[in-house]
């Protein structure tokens, strides 16, 4: 079946290839009976996301001109002959098969990077979460304790989904020491960061609407965009942060609902893009008149001193919303974050909180706002910096030592993320078995792509492992991978120098 489309046109393209269908069945082009194509097969040869194919068939099921049948896929039917009913379906004791059950939608959703803290045997450089023995129990505990004796029963009844108020000045202040013009209405609490994201998205997204995301890009930002059945428009990352070039020609052609990004120490590249990047990024969004949700998610975990001012600190019009956490620079447990928006936004996304979860825990925003009014976590943060600085220079270091010519590793400015990349000869699907057989795991680059990479890479967290464990993992990576450059066939010309 040979359907047209037409990129940039003003109809989202899941309502072309909608229309497009309808035609033909309405024409009897498509006969009673008729079996579309599979989903994953005609978004294929259309060069679209599944999630753009699924809303078009989405469509024509609701107007009652297709029915998708587990096993037979999506069959052509009458207007006026509704789907028969058995009169009885047969009894069983045996448990239902889910998979038939399930929104179509969920098929090619599968969470990329696992949040858990259980790592497996050996050395454990996949979670890209704090180390537990870091956290301030005691001082978090007495915080939370302050909060219960001096508030008492009001912060165990349901809250504003806003978020408490006092926590939200806090907020606005702090904020404004990174040079944000923010007000207490601009902010909305939500259980972390992730929950930020998911609410934005119901906010904003359409099925069949397209987003512009860093590529690579933050892996469980993929789940969610495929779970609200968007489109990804992947911009390459440069040395520099976005491919400020390519965007603007895309942005010439193509209309997007938002663009995601990660300015600072971005995961899982770890890049920081300097001040005129951002500056130049905000003009083309102005230009394109394209929103940017701003993550902001380990902003606190810098320490090379050099600080660049957040994209929403930059920006005059109000199309720069920013999404903040206190998992990675504290405890993810606790599930706080924030988004920072214009007052409009900010109540559409309050109601959508409200049906979602009511509030994010009073407890908890009350305890925090003690936790930092007392300059416990701007403490707690110096000393993060501290570790964390010598680990990334304990990992720096291996790196030097052990990497063969024509591995690039990127150390960061901050955060606990190193993002390496292998010469074409070298394939990580053969490099990540041996790590594992020596103990050694790290996350594959597959993750934080939307299509393949193209390239063999993958990235290491250090934020649970010290000093020590960071130079026996990398000396036995580095083992490895001299092994496996050196039985390659010789490299081509032109391959990039190491990072560092």
């Amino acid at each position: 079946m040979q359907l047209q489309i037409e990129r940039g046109a003003r109809d989202p393209m899941h309502r072309q290839i909608e229309s497009r269908l309808r035609s033909l069945i309405e024409s009897g082009d498509l006969s009673v009976g008729a079996r579309l194509p599979p989903s994953r097969a005609l978004a294929r040869s259309l060069g679209v996301n599944r999630a753009t194919v699924t809303a078009a068939y989405d469509a024509l099921a609701a107007a009652g001109l297709v029915e998708a049948t587990v096993g037979r896929g999506t069959e052509v039917v009458r207007r006026d002959v509704a789907p028969a009913i058995p009169a009885s379906r047969p009894t069983s004791d045996a448990p239902p098969d889910w998979s038939g059950f399930l929104a179509s939608v969920l098929d090619p959703v599968q969470s990329p990077v696992d949040s858990s803290v259980e790592a497996a045997d050996g050395l454990d450089f996949t979670a890209l979460v704090p180390d537990e023995s870091l956290f301030p129990v005691e001082r978090l505990r007495r915080s939370v304790d302050l909060a219960l004796r001096g508030q008492g029963t009001a912060l165990l009844q349901y809250g504003p989904p806003r978020g408490h108020a006092p926590f939200r000045e806090l907020l606005a202040h702090r904020m404004r020491l990174l040079g944000m013009h923010v007000q207490p209405d601009e902010i909305l609490v939500v259980n972390g960061a992730q929950q930020g994201l998911d609410l934005f998205c119901r906010a904003l997204l359409d099925p069949g609407d397209a987003v512009v995301t860093e590529s690579p890009t933050y892996g469980n930002l993929l789940p969610v965009l495929r779970l609200h059945r968007a489109e990804t428009i992947a911009v390459p990352m440069t040395a520099q942060g976005l491919d400020l070039d390519r965007l603007d020609t895309i942005l010439q052609s193509r209309r997007a609902k938002f663009l995601y990004t990660m300015p600072h120490f971005q995961n899982p590249t770890g890049i920081t893009s300097a001040l005129p990047h951002r500056k130049r990024l905000i003009e083309i969004a102005a230009r394109h008149d394209l929103p940017i949700l701003e993550d902001g998610y380990e902003e606190d975990l810098r320490w090379d001193g050099g600080e660049v001012l957040p994209l929403r600190a930059l920006d005059a019009s109000g199309r720069v919303c920013y999404l903040g956490t206190f998992s990675k620079g504290l405890c993810p447990g606790f599930r706080v974050g924030w988004l920072v928006a214009s007052r409009e936004l900010i109540a559409h996304l309050a109601h959508l909180k409200r049906t979602t979860d009511y509030h994010t825990p009073l407890v908890l925003q009350a305890a925090l706002c003690d936790f930092v009014q007392r300059g416990e976590y701007d403490a707690h943060l110096r000393r993060l910096r501290r570790v964390y600085r010598a680990r990334i220079a304990a990992a720096a270091a291996a790196v030097r030592a052990h990497m063969p010519p024509g591995v690039r590793c990127r150390i960061p400015d901050g955060g606990y993320c190193l993002w390496f990349e292998l010469p074409p000869e070298v394939s990580v699907d053969e490099l990540l078995p041996r790590l594992a057989r020596d103990g050694v795991h790290v996350t594959p680059g597959r993750h934080f792509f939307a299509g393949e990479p193209g390239y063999g890479c993958f990235r290491m967290s250090i934020s649970r492992v010290d000093a020590q464990q960071i130079e026996t993992g990398i000396t036995i990576l580095g083992r490895h991978l001299q092994d496996l450059v050196g039985s390659a066939a010789p490299a081509a010309a032109g391959i990039a120098q190491p990072y560092i």
